[in-house]
């Protein structure tokens, strides 16, 4: 590719010399001045505009670290070497202003469209990094998409992917690359921007007849126990989060909710955790309330599913 470029630069330049030559050094230029100038300029403008491309793909290539970063930012480098030759070549073959704005105008329009879909990625780059809704190392949201940052890049976001067919808010393994113009029409949800905790439920179901009094204290019990060393952390980034929102409630204490259905009584407890440990956390929670039921003659789960992790995909089937 070198070589060629090479062999283009070289016969731009032997194009200039022999005009220079006919303009300057012949009759040819007396005579046919006004067609040999803008012929001329004409080389003089390409063999500049392809110089620039040419320091500009050395220095993506140096400073793109991944392929699509390299891609998007070499059309964005194109599309501005073809409007910047554009607009010499207007200026030198239209001599009448209105004309050149009106010529100049419509290309450019015409360039923005075909290469809209880069502007906006381009566009949602520049928003993120000024507004900054989520940074490297936050869990987020967006439509279907869950995961972790990687990186964030002018043309796209990088995520380490969690959920899809794995349980509990874990990784895949899988590497999502999404274009930023995502931040312009989508909703983020980010998990820890702020402060750092989620609220999370678990759901215990007893048959009629259990002792619901002596169960929801063992919940409660087992839950804030397990914690008790998150719920103080919660409370000291919520204080901090006061001095930037309006705060509505600083309720991060474990509660138990109990309710009844016609066949069951369900009985809820909810905590703060966080996020990267909620499979963790869940899984102690019910392991420690299966153990400590099987000891109690009067506590019997209810139905097939009998406790249930709310909001999840999961949940755990009783012997």
């Amino acid at each position: 590719m070198s070589g060629i470029r090479n062999l283009f630069i070289v016969l731009l330049s032997v194009l200039a010399g022999i005009l220079l030559y006919l303009i300057y050094l012949t009759v040819y230029g007396e005579y046919y001045r006004v067609i040999l100038v803008p012929l001329l300029n004409l080389i003089f403008i390409l063999l500049a505009v392809y110089l620039l491309h040419v320091v500009l793909d050395n220095v993506i290539k140096r400073k793109a670290r991944t392929t699509r970063e390299r891609y998007n930012i070499r059309k964005l480098s194109s599309a501005f070497t073809t409007l910047l030759a554009a607009g010499m070549l207007l200026v030198v073959f239209f001599k009448e202003t209105t004309t050149l704005i009106v010529a100049y105008g419509l290309f450019s329009a015409g360039l923005v469209i075909a290469l809209q879909d880069v502007f906006r990625n381009l566009a949602g780059g520049i928003l993120l990094l000024v507004t900054r809704p989520f940074t490297a190392g936050d869990r987020i949201q967006v439509r279907e998409c869950f995961g972790d940052v990687l990186d964030i890049t002018y043309f796209h976001t990088t995520l380490m992917e969690i959920r899809e067919w794995v349980d509990g808010d874990q990784y895949t393994g899988r590497i999502m690359n999404m274009p930023n113009s995502f931040v312009l029409t989508s909703t983020v949800k980010n998990y820890t921007r702020d402060f750092s905790f989620i609220w999370d439920e678990v759901r215990i179901i007893l048959a009629p007849g259990s002792n619901w009094e002596k169960a929801q204290k063992m919940i409660f019990e087992t839950a804030d126990r397990l914690v008790s060393t998150t719920v103080m952390n919660a409370q000291a980034e919520l204080a901090n989060l006061e001095q930037k929102y309006l705060l509505t409630t600083y309720d991060v204490e474990t509660q138990v909710y109990t309710k009844t259905e016609s066949d069951r009584i369900d009985i809820c407890v909810r905590y703060v955790v966080n996020p990267r440990q909620r499979r963790k956390l869940r899984h102690t929670i019910v392991q420690e309330l299966l153990q400590a039921f099987d000891a109690e003659e009067d506590i019997v789960l209810g139905s097939i599913n009998s406790i249930e992790v709310s909001g999840s995909l999961s949940s755990v089937v009783a012997a």
